[in-house]
């Protein structure tokens, strides 16, 4: 007989049943949950998030805008490139005897080492090089192709160009690595240079690649704006050449010209020398874009606005006679001396012939705070709003002494100014007594439309004199080019008659405290045609050997600027511009007297004069900056004895400059190389 079912077995198997079924139906349950959650109370999210997936937002940067000059001569512009990265840790796995990173260092020119270095710091991406040559970019993408490279990678970039090399190189600037403006004018407008980033939608794999891409919209986001400037590019060629035969054929360290309308304040061209070539790898100092970051003592141009600021004020007639003391003058313990002797001269022989007694007289006219109020006035000590990077304000201080006041009247002592505050000053005097703030941008324009999107007008600051004070004194500065005694004949043009004013300033000695004795910044600074001026120039040499004077290195270059810009404008010649002085001058001057030297005194600021000194004693003269044989040979002419340290050029002394001493005492001179 067959024995039946076990009824404990057959109640666990239904235990077991019911407990399977309850947990596949809560499984089912949570299940059925979660659905519901997903797909009805968080569908929204989630379908934004699956879109997310696939659906992305390409940032395209537009390639930058060009830069030109007036006429449309591009300046700086946007080319295709290559740029090479790397992995540095799939590179390594890969190239474990280095012989990949040696041919890298060799497409691309590159020590093996460096390269070495710069990947061993680690990290998942290194560039390689940015903007590589084409021809080394072909062979870099043939060797990744060859040797199925999956390390190194090539992208594309834009490389930013200058077609002219060195012409205007401080004045269009640089940009960085990642095309963004650093200097000049590419960082002045950089915004919009720049332009806006285009967004572009498009798809992309499992693996994150772009499948599909609209086309980008047309229009500026494709390409920055067009930055058209005040700068001509004949102009700017002819500026460069003269300042450069300027600065070497008087063995200069450096210098800078300035050309702008004096009507619109337009800049017509901006130099320096040394140039730089804007393609080529650049130190700061080579790119400093000098006319607008550098700041001297000016020298005789500002006797100019002295005397035009106390003719406005009514503190001197254009007749006034002033004894300038036929060559020296004593201010309490110090002498001012003229680089000629001049007798009784009124304002504008004072001008003529640039004598520093004279404009020191004038100056006390005024005062310490008239000199200091008409400088102001004339836009010293302000930025002038060119709205280049690195542009300074000068330095325009109160006299606090009879000697400072002085001296400031003549360009030395509490003022100092860059070339471009000196040349748009003159522009005030060349155009009617109005100072008009400098401009470089003519326009900015959108690419794809050509609309206007700026276009800076004219602007003037103030009225600083009237137009007949500047008139007058316009009439005066053509003596100094064309009179027989006027400082500035080397600036006198062929065909047309030119107004300027000639600038010989001592440098200050940082080391002795005083002035250098053979350091000197020379100028001259005009405009052309005298009557109704088209254009004013200031032509600025830095440390000219030999031959110092403003008159000399500069206004030569002035000449050869202003005659190619008056016949570029098609200025047609002036018939009376004939070579005899025109009658602008107002002499009030006496003869010179009999006893009067034959030769002029050398250029000196006032020295302080010792009291009466003891018998064998003697003042330990300024040494600094002088060869090593003229330093000695200075201290042997005043029975000193020298005893020299080092070699090259004197860079401190003891006892210092000034100081009395025994003849025979010794004079210890400490020298290092120039440089």
């Amino acid at each position: 007989m067959r024995a039946g079912p076990d009824p404990r077995a057959a109640r666990w198997i239904a235990i077991r049943i019911t407990v399977f079924s309850a947990l596949l139906a809560a499984g089912l349950a949570a299940v059925a949950g979660r659905v519901f959650w997903l797909q009805v109370l968080q569908r929204d999210a989630l379908a934004g998030e699956a879109v997310d997936q696939y659906l992305r937002e390409l940032v395209l940067r537009p390639r930058r805008g060009v830069i030109t000059d007036r006429s449309g001569v591009l300046l700086a512009g946007s080319a295709d490139a290559q740029s090479a990265y790397a992995d540095p840790k799939l590179l390594a796995e890969h190239d474990r005897s280095g012989a990949a990173v040696r041919r890298i260092a060799r497409i691309l020119k590159q020590d093996p080492r460096a390269l070495q270095r710069k990947l061993a710091k680690g990290g998942r991406f290194v560039w390689l090089e940015r903007r590589i040559p084409p021809a080394e970019a072909a062979a870099l993408r043939r060797w990744i192709d060859e040797e199925r490279v999956r390390a190194v990678r090539l992208v594309p970039e834009t490389r930013r160009y200058y077609p002219k090399l060195e012409l205007a190189a401080q004045v269009l600037g640089v940009v960085d690595d990642d095309g963004a403006g650093r200097e000049g004018v590419e960082l002045a407008e950089d915004e919009l240079l720049r332009g806006e980033p285009a967004r572009v939608p498009s798809l992309r794999d499992g693996r994150g690649r772009v499948v599909l891409a609209d086309a980008p919209s047309p229009g500026r986001e494709r390409e920055g704006a067009r930055v058209e400037l005040t700068l001509d590019q004949g102009l700017q060629v002819v500026t460069e050449r003269a300042l450069a035969r300027a600065v070497t054929g008087s063995r200069a360290l450096s210098g800078t010209a300035v050309a702008m309308d004096p009507r619109t304040g337009e800049v017509l061209a901006l130099a320096s020398y040394p140039v730089a070539n804007a393609n080529a790898p650049r130190t700061a100092d080579a790119i400093r874009n000098r006319p607008v970051t550098d700041a001297f003592e000016p020298g005789s141009t500002i006797k100019t606005f002295v005397i035009a600021a106390a003719l406005d004020r009514g503190a001197v007639g254009p007749k006034d006679p002033f004894d300038c003391g036929a060559g020296r003058w004593p201010v309490g313990s110090h002498v001012i001396h003229d680089t000629h002797p001049v007798g009784w001269a009124g304002p504008s022989r004072i001008l003529v012939e640039s004598s520093n007694i004279g404009a020191a007289q004038i100056g006390a006219r005024l005062g310490r705070e008239g000199v200091r109020d008409a400088l102001l006035a004339f836009g010293f000590g302000e930025r002038p709003g060119v709205g280049l990077p690195g542009e300074i304000r000068g330095q325009v201080q109160l006299a606090r002494s009879d000697i400072g006041l002085a001296t400031q009247s003549f360009g030395q002592g509490p003022i100092t100014a860059s070339p471009l505050q000196v040349t748009t000053a003159m522009a005030a005097i060349a155009n009617g007594g109005a100072l008009v703030r400098p401009r470089l941008v003519k326009r900015v324009l959108d690419p794809a439309t050509g609309q206007v999107l700026e276009a800076p007008a004219a602007e003037v600051v103030r009225q600083v004199v009237r137009p007949e004070v500047a008139a007058m004194v316009a009439r005066w500065l053509v003596g100094v080019v064309e009179e027989p005694k006027g400082t500035g004949k080397r600036a006198r043009l062929d065909g047309w008659r030119a107004a300027g004013k000639t600038g010989t300033a001592q440098k200050p000695d940082r080391i002795s405290g005083g002035y250098s004795s053979d350091r000197h910044y020379s100028s001259f600074v005009g405009f052309a045609p005298a009557e109704q001026a088209r254009i004013a120039i200031g032509v600025f040499i830095d440390e000219p050997r030999g031959e110092i004077y403003g008159g000399e290195v500069a206004a030569p270059a002035f000449r050869e600027i202003a005659e190619y810009a008056l016949r570029m404008m098609g200025v047609p010649p002036d018939p009376s511009a004939v070579r005899t002085p025109p009658p602008a001058a107002v002499e009030v001057a006496q003869a010179p007297a009999a006893d009067e030297p034959p030769e002029p005194p050398a250029v000196e600021w006032a020295d302080r004069r010792q009291a009466a000194m003891p018998a064998g004693s003697v003042a330990v003269p300024a040494l600094a900056g002088l060869p090593m044989r003229a330093a000695i040979r200075r201290l042997e002419e005043l029975d000193l004895a020298p005893e020299p340290n080092g070699s090259g050029r004197v860079v401190g002394q003891t006892p210092a400059a000034g100081k009395v001493v025994a003849r025979g005492s010794r004079v210890r001179v400490t020298l290092a190389p120039a440089g």
